[in-house]
């Protein structure tokens, strides 16, 4: 019995002898391996081999238990100016990101700013689609120029801000644009109005001083469009009350007939203001561009 006792536990002593040898040989060869990837991925991004860089340096931080904190930080740095170097700005940004993040203070962090606000710009899409990433590319790029106002990068940051905010004027008018030609004046207006505040210096004042008259003139066409569903829509109301089953249900469309009642009071005080708006700024438009052939069609909008 003891004899059997003893030979078990001499089995169990070999096994976990075996084990320790082979965890001690796995984790010499993990540690191996860390350090030749390390290697092979650096070099490839010295020589410009973006592509075997990120592979390789990708693989290696599978290993970061037995990398040193300055290897990991230059692997993940020369991963984003790898995928941005490549022109892969969407990858750069992540990586760029991530940088940041873990190393907000580092002495690449600077440049590493740069990097990302610019592949903000390059990732945002043309005028004409949504420009979430024109604004993420402003917002980083005003960071950047308070944080670092003397920095070498401070004027290409302010050319890609300068970029950024012609792409959103051009987006901007193009949506007033939309409304103006599917005669959605009033919201056409607001946006030309908006455009003429915030991006003065990328847009043509002339012109979207003259599309923003001329919405306002025209929101009394919108009006009266509006008016006539709400007024239709008034009348079938009032034929239904003869009908109502209960009390109750009168007095349900007695309110939706005084909301309706509400919003043509509404569209007809828009429209008014809107006119008197658009006439006042006629006359500011004369001072400013003269009667040249946006004013001469404003004046025939006006006496329509």
């Amino acid at each position: 019995m003891k004899s059997d006792m003893l030979g078990r536990w001499f089995f169990i002593a070999f096994i976990l002898s075996l084990l320790f040898s082979c965890a001690k040989v796995t984790e010499e060869k993990r540690a191996k391996l860390a350090v030749e990837l390390y290697s092979e991925g650096m070099s490839a991004y010295g020589n410009r081999d973006y592509k075997k860089a990120v592979e390789k340096l990708k693989e290696a931080l599978k290993y970061l238990e037995n990398l040193t904190p300055a290897q990991i930080k230059e692997i993940k740095l020369a991963i984003g100016e790898s995928y941005y170097l490549s022109k892969d700005y969407v990858n750069a940004v992540v990586y760029f990101e991530d940088f940041l993040f873990n190393y907000p203070e580092a002495p690449e962090s600077e440049r590493v700013q740069y990097l990302l606000i610019d592949s903000y710009m390059k990732v945002a899409p043309d005028a004409y689609r949504d420009q979430t990433y024109t604004y993420k590319a402003i917002e980083k790029a005003k960071e950047f120029l308070n944080k670092y106002p003397n920095s070498a990068y401070a004027d290409r940051v302010l050319e890609v801000l300068e970029r950024a905010e012609k792409r959103l004027a051009d987006h901007e008018y193009l949506v007033g644009k939309f409304y103006e030609d599917y005669g959605y004046y009033y919201s056409a207006s607001l946006r030309y109005r908006d455009l003429l505040i915030n991006y003065p210096e990328q847009v043509s004042q002339a012109e979207v001083l003259y599309r923003y008259i001329k919405s306002l003139l025209l929101v009394e066409k919108q009006a009266e469009r509006r008016k006539r569903v709400y007024k239709k829509w008034i009348e079938e109301a009032r034929k239904s009350l003869s009908s109502a089953k209960d009390e109750e249900e009168k007095k349900a469309i007695q309110k939706r007939i005084a909301f309706l009642e509400e919003q043509i009071k509404r569209w007809d005080d828009m429209a008014r203001s809107s006119r008197e708006e658009g006439l006042r700024l006629m006359e500011k438009y004369k001072e400013t561009f003269g009667e040249n052939s946006y004013y001469k069609e404003l004046q025939r909008l006006a006496k329509r």
